[in-house]
C-alpha cells in the first residue's frame, strides 16, 4: 500500500492512497473538529492522531497528521463496511503521545468513536463500537478534564 498526504487549499485532507476495490468497501472519512474556545490558536507543531480498530480493539490503522485548521477531514484507505472502534486525539506539542496530568486525566483534546465517554478511564469497547456504511464521520475533540 502507497500512502500520501497533501493539503487542499479550502480543507485539510490526510488520504493515504490505495487500488481500488470492489464496492463492499469505501473510503473512511473522519471530519475531525476542535473548538476555537478549547484551542484558540493551533500551535504549530500540532498533529492529529487517528486509530481505528477492529469492533474487538485490534488496532487496524495509526497516523499522525499536521493539524493546520480545526476542522480537518482525514480519509484512511477503503474498510469494509462494518463494526469498528476509533481513538482520536490533538498532539498539541507534537510528543506523538497523549498527555495526562497527574491523576492521568488528559491535557490534550481527544475523542472515542461513537461520542463515548468513560468516567475515569477509556469506555468500554461496546460504547464505542459504531457502524461504518461509507458515510463521513463527524468527531468533536474535547477536553474533559480541564
Amino acid at each position: 500500500m502507497k500512502f500520501l498526504s497533501f493539503l487542499l487549499p479550502a480543507a485539510a485532507l490526510c488520504v493515504l492512497f490505495q487500488s481500488s476495490g470492489p464496492s463492499t468497501i469505501d473510503p473512511m472519512i473522519f471530519a475531525l473538529r476542535v473548538s476555537k474556545n478549547e484551542v484558540p490558536t493551533l500551535p504549530t507543531q500540532a498533529q492529529w492522531m487517528v486509530s481505528l480498530h477492529d469492533a474487538d480493539g485490534q488496532l487496524l490503522v495509526q497516523f499522525p497528521f499536521k493539524a493546520n485548521a480545526h476542522v480537518q477531514r482525514c480519509i484512511l484507505p477503503p474498510q469494509k463496511k462494518g463494526i469498528y472502534t476509533a481513538s482520536f486525539y490533538l498532539d498539541l506539542n507534537g510528543n506523538h503521545h497523549l498527555d495526562k496530568g497527574f491523576f492521568g486525566q488528559p491535557t490534550e483534546p481527544y475523542a472515542f468513536s461513537n461520542e463515548a465517554r468513560g468516567m475515569f478511564s477509556a469506555p468500554s469497547l461496546e460504547d464505542q463500537r459504531f457502524l461504518f456504511d461509507g458515510q463521513e464521520i463527524p468527531v468533536l475533540l474535547q477536553y474533559h478534564f480541564k
